[in-house]
């Protein structure tokens, strides 16, 4: 009964990944979607080819245009199908297909003339070498954009495309260009390493020049420093802040005065007065602000301006000063 069931079993897949794969792409098939079909296929005959997903693949495949990989699928289904199963009908009906298929295979040579044929020379289609034996072979290809590559060690590389539609096309590989010499004026029987005599001359003058360029006095370094072009940029912030500090001071000052002439007691309901007081203290807040901006950015253009001297005057020591009534810091120079 075993035996029985083993003959009659479908023909498809068999396990379950594969038999997932198989059921998922005729689902596609089914809703039009034949690309995404022909990839669920392909990837069931990955894992378990046999003839009946071979033969719905390369059905697959004539939907979607691709012609001749139809063509060769068919052919391998036949082979499939009469090697497994000893599948008649299968293999017959895989070799009509092919049959039937043949006359509108579209096909694409690529010549090599025995010139073009240099040591190492590799050709490729689409980025996939081509095998010596398919050089000017005519070969079915799928109605599609090509890129045809030669490469060649010592050569420069060439490419082409060509479109194949449903007439033939032949693309012949032309004669590489040969690529510059590494040394011009290379001496035979000299090692590539070994300077020539013009060469060892070269390099004894520029020695030369380099030990005079080292004996001449160094320019002095500039003062303007980067530290100290950043010190002057910050020194400029801190007396804008300066500023504008003292522009709010003296607008707090004149609101001040305008709110105690309108109302000089310290307990005041005057709507007015009371506003104006309260734009007085916050003028009088931005001016405190921007009156300790300008203070830490005067400090910090001082100590950039003085840890920013060239090298050669000298180092700088930064060094905080802490009394009972002020707080600073000290700056000294090292000899």
């Amino acid at each position: 009964m075993a035996i029985a069931m083993a003959f009659t079993a479908p023909a498809h897949a068999q396990t379950a990944e594969a038999e997932t794969l198989f059921r998922e792409a005729k689902r596609l098939m089914k809703t039009g979607k034949i690309a995404d079909a022909c990839d669920k296929f392909d990837a069931s005959d990955r894992l378990e080819p046999t003839a009946g997903t071979e033969l719905n693949l390369a059905d697959c495949r004539e939907k979607n245009g691709q012609l001749a990989t139809a063509w060769a699928m068919f052919l391998k289904a036949a082979a499939a199908a009469k090697r497994a199963d000893n599948d008649g009908k299968r293999e017959a009906e895989a070799r009509r297909r092919a049959a039937a298929l043949e006359p509108k295979l579209s096909y694409l040579t690529i010549s090599v003339p025995e010139a073009s044929r240099v040591e190492g020379l590799v050709i490729k289609r689409n980025g996939t070498a081509i095998d010596r034996a398919l050089w000017d072979q005519r070969v079915p290809v799928d109605p599609d954009e090509y890129t045809i590559e030669g490469d060649a060690p010592g050569f420069e590389p060439w490419s082409t495309s060509v479109v194949v539609k449903t007439k033939p096309r032949t693309i012949e590989v032309p004669v590489l260009v040969s690529r510059p010499a590494a040394k011009r004026g290379a001496v035979p029987g000299r090692s590539a390493t070994e300077p020539t005599v013009g060469e060892a001359a070269d390099a004894r003058a520029a020695s030369d020049g380099a030990g005079a360029r080292e004996l001449s006095p160094a320019a002095p370094p500039s003062r303007f420093t980067g530290r100290r072009k950043l010190a002057l940029v910050i020194a400029a912030v801190g007396v804008g802040a300066a500023g504008t500090s003292l522009g709010f001071g003296l607008q707090a000052r004149h609101v001040e005065d305008q709110a105690n002439a309108i109302c000089p007691d310290a307990a005041c309901s005057d709507a007015h007065a009371v506003d104006l007081n309260r734009t007085a203290r916050r003028n009088a807040l931005i001016a405190n602000v921007g009156l300790a901006t300008a203070g830490a950015a005067v400090i910090g253009a001082v100590v950039l301006w003085f840890t920013g001297s060239p090298r050669s005057e000298g180092g700088v020591s930064i060094a905080p000063v802490l009394g009972s009534r002020s707080a600073g810091i000290s700056l000294g120079r090292l000899f």
